[in-house]
């Protein structure tokens, strides 16, 4: 089995189980408020700004460097969204990690120093949902929030890509190119359930 149907077909009760929090059903009923949302992307963004700090730094690593895009870098995005709920709503930020973005960060620090292989699986769920799942959580925010074209949903946009199933294609091929042995694989999927828990944590 490639690696890429491993992780669809592993993480799949994972899936399911995420789609039940009570946020994302807020999100998916319009009954979300301007300062949940906005801590919510407060609470993404040191997440995105670790794991993206250490695929730049790893990018010449023999399994990171297959799934190295910068063009998937969410930090600016998100800044960007947590300014304009502040100007646009008055929204305010809570300037600590909650306890659960701290254990989401340090969990993401530990496996760079550990197995810095496993990234794979942070790269895997937390972009391939944003291209996926995530575009329809954008719709649901902007007629929610009344949002303008793409004011306030830059988290979810990615303009330097311009097809997001035909880079969803070559992101699953460049997972299946992975050096991995069948142990490797193994914990590649445990890792991407963890994810999945630490996402639905948050």
């Amino acid at each position: 089995m490639s690696i890429a149907m491993m992780l669809r077909e592993g993480t799949a009760e994972k899936h399911q189980e995420t789609e039940k929090v009570p946020y994302l059903r807020a999100i998916f009923k319009g009954g979300l408020d301007p300062q949940t949302y906005t801590t919510q992307l407060e609470c993404f963004l040191p997440i995105y700004e670790c794991m993206e700090s250490f695929f730049a730094d790893e990018k010449s690593h023999p399994v990171l460097s297959k799934l190295y895009y910068p063009e998937l870098n969410r930090q600016d995005a998100l800044k960007e969204d947590i300014a304009y709920f502040q100007k646009r709503f008055g929204t305010k930020l809570k300037g600590s990690l909650s306890p659960k973005t701290k254990a989401y960060v340090e969990h993401i620090q530990n496996v760079a120093k550990t197995n810095p292989f496993l990234l794979s699986a942070q790269s895997y769920v937390r972009y391939l949902g944003d291209l996926s799942g995530g575009q329809a959580i954008k719709k649901v925010v902007a007629r929610t929030f009344q949002l303008n074209e793409n004011e306030g949903t830059q988290f979810y946009e990615f303009p330097n890509i311009a097809d997001h199933q035909a880079f969803k294609g070559i992101y699953r091929t460049a997972l299946d190119t992975l050096p991995l042995n069948e142990t490797q694989k193994e914990e590649l999927l445990a890792e991407a359930k963890k994810v999945f828990d630490l996402n639905k944590d948050l």
